[in-house]
């Protein structure tokens, strides 16, 4: 899609809002006054990003100099939601729901939250991992020689915040890599509903989550297209489908009469910009299934039925068929052959 990666310019001002804010209130303006005269002047850059590169840099002085154990917390904490992008455009998307206040399955706002946030802010890459009765969502940077663990709790916080937001659903257990010299435990309280787990295997929400049914709801994937467009205007058609089918596989019927419609155009034309790529859509929408399945089966936790629903197709003997053709075997021998590999 592109070549490095980059930060909405928002979420740079965001970030330099908190810390007036935190800076007001702690008694430390002088500090805001002399570390703020050397930040890059947004404005110098076209578009509505900014190199990752620079804002991790400014980070890293911010939380050096300011000597504030959780100031990632802080800042995000102190921010309006509703005034940010990533609000306006999930929102947007979701309003039609929203509005009949019709129930939207835990996993697909999850995923649509996730899939959107990451492109916001690429400070960090951002991993699902669903098990069937549980969501992962898992976080790691994108420039470590730059990266603060201040980057993370902030990026965990704001996706945490969203999804309370919209939904009321809080994780259920939060893990960090990193062990703060400090640590006070009330503002992880006050802000993820929960005490974390520090120095573990990965910076990671768990969300308990068992709901898997199809969505009963009009749901606007154009917002969420747009607003990636605009902000990465060489994006190919093949990203975009990719995008539309990681967010709504199992939620949304995955043909590309559905998708062409969710993207406002023809069939006719859709296929035609895929020509151009060389793809089609039933590849991308192999491609999607078969890192899916994969998934599912190692998470051992869905039984076939299950995943040939999550995969988008009507029957099991649906997915049966096909994933023999992927792979050669039945799922059962795939997942014996998972628990006990061959040397």
């Amino acid at each position: 899609m592109k070549k490095g990666f980059s930060v909405h310019k928002y979420v740079v001002l965001n970030n330099r809002k908190g810390f007036y804010l935190w800076a007001m209130k702690n008694d430390q303006l002088a500090l805001y006054e002399s570390i703020s005269k050397d930040w890059v002047v947004l404005e110098n850059f076209s578009g509505e990003r900014i190199p990752l590169e620079i804002v991790s840099q400014e980070i890293k002085t911010i939380v050096t100099l300011a000597n504030e154990p959780n100031l990632g917390l802080k800042v995000i904490d102190s921010g309006d939601i509703k005034l940010s992008p990533f609000y306006k455009i999930v929102t947007l998307s979701l309003g039609p729901a929203l509005n009949k206040n019709i129930p939207l399955p835990s996993a697909f706002l999850i995923r649509l939250i996730v899939h959107y946030f990451k492109i916001l802010t690429e400070v960090v890459e951002i991993d699902l991992q669903e098990t069937g009765h549980s969501i992962h969502i898992i976080f790691r940077p994108n420039l470590p020689e730059l990266f603060s663990y201040h980057q993370v709790e902030g990026a965990m916080l704001a996706v945490t915040r969203m999804i309370a937001h919209l939904q009321n659903h809080w994780p259920n257990q939060i893990e960090f890599e990193h062990k703060p010299n400090l640590i006070d435990l009330g503002i992880y309280l006050k802000t993820f509903r929960t005490y974390p787990l520090f120095e573990q295997a990965n910076n990671q929400l768990i969300y308990n989550c068992t709901e898997y049914t199809a969505l009963d709801a009009t749901i606007l994937i154009n917002p969420f297209i747009n607003s990636i467009e605009k902000q990465f205007p060489e994006i190919s058609y093949k990203e975009k489908i990719n995008l539309v089918i990681c967010t709504t596989l199992g939620f949304l019927s995955p043909n590309i009469k559905t998708i062409a419609n969710s993207l406002s155009m023809s069939v006719k034309t859709l296929q035609r910009r895929l020509n151009s790529e060389n793809t089609t859509f039933n590849d991308i929408l192999l491609e999607v299934r078969k890192k899916r399945v994969i998934e599912y089966l190692v998470a051992q936790q869905f039984t076939s039925q299950q995943i040939s629903a999550l995969l988008g197709y009507k029957a099991k003997s649906q997915f049966l068929r096909a994933f023999q053709v992927w792979f050669g075997m039945t799922p059962k021998q795939y997942r014996a052959r998972l628990c006990n590999p061959t040397p």
